[in-house]
Formats: structure tokens, sequence, C-alpha cells
């Protein structure tokens, strides 16, 4: 059975525009309804990549959850209440519509990006015989954010079973009226054209070859900066962890680029704002400690083999506990004037750089490959028996690395860029599994010491849990002398090579 949906270029009432049907059927005109619609996607817009549109409508009583999917099919769950907004797919309202967003929403909120007034009429077509033979749905829309402006009418086309011809003919006969007011096939979506009435965002200058490496630095810093504010709100008012943890990258890239390339900024600027961005690292760090582990407790209590799943919430309610208390110690240093001073001193420095010296090109070429240098002389000295400290330094310089190859190498070639990342990103997985196991098993003993009066079934989780991870580290020791041996063969210096050349 085939739909149609076309949009009204003109204004005029719904009988004048539908008055070309008029020769071959008759129309029965029903009630108008209104409604306010709350299109609702995640900060990175996850549904919406997935081609997934969510939306919350309310016309009377608390309204629905409505899903349409890549395909067009619609799905509603009625809801008893209305939906407390931004929400984690748990805090949605129980129904078949939660159930489809779950994995594109991951541990994402969802919050409304865009609003709309709707004003719909129900038109039945009635064929000679007074049978209804097709739908018709007349919507007037407005949009309310991200600006108020009103929005071309649309018509649905929907003919009942066995009389998809009579659809082709209702299209047929309103678009033969086309022209100046007419109708014409709707080639977008309502929610497309309401996310298209936002103001477009300024577009984030890029590094070019032949730029001044100075310039060059300082505009590839600036992205970091922009990324780090963006999340900042998000952190605040608490929406998903994932604020925290992008404005955490956006930190740690930009004192990586400092440390790699900041000899090529004011020195000045550099001892002014460097120290400030450790602060704001070492700020966020017991927030997002504690958030990985909270993230982690479904998995971690199903792993358990002698002890109960239940015998770990008094564990979960301690971490709930200091995790409340370090976020706001957080918002506090967020919210504070040396926060403020910190960002608005590094951009309008970053900003007055007019670029001066040598070109990105030839400063990417030698800090890459420096990096990759003091990478392989780490990497070369790591044995069986090194201690956790070497391992760990290994990753410090592994990550500058990255860092590096994502601020420079597309300079050199995208391609070739994310093939030597790719080999990069194999130790890297490696020397995760090893830090993180020594990490969280020495985390563990110290919730365990300043847990009050911890139940002794919860210590023996605990202790279940700490030999797990102590596991998990032994496995990653045991695989990163293979991982190094690949690494450190001829395939990714022939690639960092001819990403230099």
């Amino acid at each position: 059975m085939g739909t149609y949906e076309l949009t009204f270029d003109g204004s005029t009432t719904l009988l004048a525009a539908l008055q070309p049907l008029a020769g071959a059927y008759a129309l029965s005109v029903g009630p108008r309804r209104t409604a306010t619609i709350a299109y609702l996607d995640t900060a990175d817009r996850r549904l919406r990549k997935r081609g997934l549109t969510l939306s919350y409508e309310r016309s009377a009583g608390t309204g629905a959850l409505v899903l349409v999917d890549a395909d067009g099919a619609r799905t509603v769950t009625p809801l008893r209440q209305a939906p407390t907004l931004p929400a984690l797919v748990d805090a949605l309202p129980a129904g078949q519509v939660r159930d489809l967003v779950a994995d594109a929403m991951w541990i994402r909120a969802v919050a409304p990006v865009a609003r709309s007034k709707r004003s719909s009429r129900q038109v039945a077509v009635l064929n000679a015989d007074q049978k209804t033979v097709v739908r018709l749905e007349w919507v007037e829309s407005s949009a309310v954010e991200p600006v108020q402006a009103p929005m071309p009418p649309r018509v649905e086309i929907r003919p009942l079973r066995g009389y998809d011809r009579d659809g082709d003919a209702a299209s047929r006969l309103l678009l033969s009226a086309n022209g100046a007011g007419g109708f014409r096939p709707a080639e977008s979506t309502a929610y497309d054209d309401l996310l298209r009435l936002a103001p477009a965002a300024a577009a984030r200058p890029s590094l070019e070859p032949g730029m001044p490496a100075d310039l060059a630095v300082a505009t590839a810093l600036l992205g970091f900066l922009d990324d780090l504010e963006a999340n900042v709100e998000g952190t605040i008012d608490d929406v998903d962890t994932e604020f925290l943890h992008d404005l955490r990258v956006a930190v740690r890239r930009t004192r990586s680029l400092v440390k790699l390339a900041g000899d090529v900024l004011p020195a000045r600027l550099v001892a002014r704002c460097g120290p400030g961005f450790k602060w704001l690292g070492d700020l966020t760090t017991p927030t997002r400690d504690l958030d990985v582990y909270q993230l982690e407790m479904p998995k971690l209590s199903a792993s358990l083999a002698a002890g109960d799943p239940a015998d770990l919430r008094p564990f979960a309610a301690f971490l709930h506990q200091q995790r409340t208390f370090e976020w706001r110690k957080l918002v506090r240093g967020l919210k504070t004037q040396r926060f403020a001073t910190l960002c608005a001193s590094w951009r309008s420095g970053l900003a007055a750089i007019g670029g001066a010296g040598r070109t990105v090109d030839e400063l990417a070429v030698e800090r890459v490959g420096q990096t990759f240098k003091r990478v392989l002389r780490k990497a070369r000295a790591i044995t069986p028996d090194s201690p956790s400290e070497d391992v760990h330094a290994l990753r410090k310089r592994g990550k500058e690395l990255r860092y590096a190859l994502e601020v420079f190498g597309p300079l050199r070639g995208a391609d070739a860029t994310k093939e030597v990342i790719k080999d990069l990103k194999l130790v890297q997985d490696t020397l995760g599994e090893f830090q993180d196991g020594e990490v969280q098993a020495a985390a563990l003993r110290d919730f365990a010491g300043r847990m009050p009066n911890p139940p002794a079934v919860t210590l023996l989780a605990m202790g279940e849990l700490a030999a797990g991870f102590a596991a998990q580290q032994r496995k990653a020791r045991a695989e990163l002398t293979d991982r190094l041996a690949a690494y450190l063969g001829g395939r990714t210096q022939a690639r960092i090579k001819a990403l230099l050349s």
C-alpha cells in the first residue's frame, strides 16, 4: 500500500488546497487536532545517525513517545505521565519505543533538540459509492525551537487496503495543480525542515598544508577549547557521563599538543595557561574514575562466580555517595573565576597569533617523527620483567603519539594516518587492559578501606572482583610481548616512514 507525502508551497485554506480532488471524489473533513512535538536526541545525535526520529508528542493528556525508523515505520508508546528530560534510557517510560532506542542511545541522555506546534485535520476521501478509499492528513506546523517560524503545510495520502489506485489518483490530481502555491513531493521530513531552521554554526578553521606552524597549532588548540567549553554545561547539569568524558578528552589533547608543539607558541601564553589545564585535568579525574566504576557495575556484578550480585549493593551505594561528593567539588571548580579566566585568557591569546616562521608541514614531520622515536625507545626497553611504571610510561608516550597523529597526520595523508593509528591502537588496547587491571584492583582495596562497616559478603565480593582485575592485568602483560614484537617490526616503521616522507 503506497503512501505519499506532499508539501504545499502556498498559503490557503485546506478545502481550497484540496479543490483538485473535488471533481473525482467527495471530501469529509474531520475536526482540528493540535499537538506540541518535542524531537529528542542525544548531544552527539546518535539517534539521527541511525536514521531514528524520536519525539514526545502531546495533544491531550500525557501524550506519547513516537519513534519513526529509517524505513518510515512508526511505533508509539502512550504515556501515563510526561517524561522528565533529559533522560537516560532507563529513565524513559517503559515500552516498545524505549526498547527500540536503547542500543542507539547507549549511555547518553536524550533531550529536546527541536520543538514545533502542529495543527492537523483528517480528511476522508470518498468515491462515487460514498465509500472511504483514501485518508488524508493535512498538517500545518510552526517551529518553536530552534527558532520561531511558520512551516509549509504537508499532506499525507494513505489509501485504504485495496484502493491503492485511488491513492495514486489523489496524488496525481494534487500534483497536477502544481504551480505557484501548489503541491510538490516532500523531499524531506518535517524534522529535517525544523533542524534546517537552526542558525548555522560557524565553520571551524582547519589545518591546511603550508600554514605557519604557530597559527596551525593555535588553530588546533582553539578547536580543543571549543570542544571543552561545549561540554561544560552538560557536565554541570550532569546530563550524562559523556559530557565529562569529552571535556577531559579536550583537556588531554590540549596538554599533549602543548607538550609536543607548545614551543612555537608565545612562551608567556604557555606559562600563564599551561598549569591551568593541569589543574583542570586533576579537578575532573575523581568524578570520571567513579563514573567508570558505576558504568561498569552491571558487568562487574554479572562477573561474580562465588558471590551474588546483591552482595555488591553496599559497594554500589558507597560509589554513588562518593561520586556525588566529587561531582559537587567538580561543579564548584567549573564555576570559579579561575576556570572562566583560564578559558578566556587561552582563547584570546591563541586568537592573537598571526602566523610567522616555518610551516606546519615541517613541524608535523619533525614532531611526529620525534614522538614515534620516543615510543620506539620505550617499547624496545619493555621486557616481561619490566616494572609497571615503565609499562605505564609507554602508554603515556603512545597517547602522545596518537594525539600528534590526529592533529598533524591528516596533513600528510588521511589514509596513511589511519593505517599508522591502527597499528598503534593494537598496542594501546593491550596497555590499557594492563593499566586498568592494576588501577582497578588498587582502587578496590582503597574503597574497601574507606567504606564504613562493609558487610562481610560485600568485602568477599569485592575481593573476587580484585582477583578478576589482577587476572586481567596478567593476561594483558602476557599479550604485550607479542603486541610489541609486531609493532616493532618493519611494517609499522615503513608506514611511519611513508607518512613522513
